[in-house]
């Protein structure tokens, strides 16, 4: 009971940064495009350049996850993302520069690839170590339950409030959840070997499956930025 009840901790930590650094810190933006043009004068092309610049953020810190080692380091990583991610979206509430807004954006950015990229490897580890199935699909519905949770709040505050209450609405949705996500999250142990003292292997795929597997990224990764990012204008 103790190992189920720990492992639901972990899966609960890892949801609830996904939650954040995806859902609020990256995909608040999507319901908030509309209205910061009609209210904050934001324009169309600065509306693009922001999603943009939001996404050479996380290309940014995808970079970064790649080439850090130790679990360690990579868990001080995480743990900066998720107060990034807070920090961003407050930052977005209180300034109308747009040189400003570019540069939360491109931080809410590097927020998204440490709570996916490092909090997830950090929650595989973990799951290893600890003789867990190496299953990450409950993980990743936090992606997606965050960007669900981002749309039905900005729906629920669109009325009273403006554009500038409704992102310091999510700063404080952001830090509800950067709370438990931080005191929940396990501190990583940087040794080859798990729980039972068993060595810990490292399997890789072979390399033509890495090569069609980073294709498959790219190509659905293209697909989906234009409609992730601008389906609110769109309809709008």
């Amino acid at each position: 009971m103790r190992a189920i009840a720990a492992k639901v901790q972990v899966q609960i930590a890892g949801v609830l940064g996904l939650n954040l650094t995806l859902g609020i810190a990256r995909f608040a933006y999507t319901p908030m495009l509309p209205l910061m043009q009609a209210q904050a004068e934001l324009a169309s092309d600065q509306g693009a350049w922001l999603a943009g610049i939001n996404y050479l953020g996380y290309f940014g810190g995808a970079l970064i996850a790649a080439s850090t080692s130790g679990m360690v380091l990579k868990d001080r990583l995480y743990r900066i993302g998720i107060c990034v991610a807070v920090l961003s979206t407050i930052g977005m509430a209180l300034t109308t520069d747009w040189r400003l807004w570019a540069a939360f954006r491109f931080v809410a950015g590097l927020s998204s690839a440490a709570g996916l990229l490092l909090g997830s490897g950090l929650i595989l580890n973990w799951l290893l170590r600890h003789h867990h199935k190496s299953e990450l699909g409950l993980h990743f519905s936090g992606i997606g339950l965050g960007i669900f949770a981002s749309a039905l709040v900005a729906d629920l505050m669109k009325t009273p409030l403006d554009w500038q209450a409704q992102w310091l609405g999510f700063s404080l949705l952001g830090l509800a959840l950067a709370v438990p996500a931080w005191i929940l999250f396990p501190r990583p142990e940087n040794t080859a070997f798990t729980i039972s003292g068993q060595p810990l292997e490292n399997r890789p795929p072979s390399s033509l499956f890495l090569r069609l597997f980073l294709a498959a990224y790219f190509c659905a990764g293209t697909g989906y930025v234009v409609s992730a990012t601008f389906i609110v204008s769109i309809v709008e």
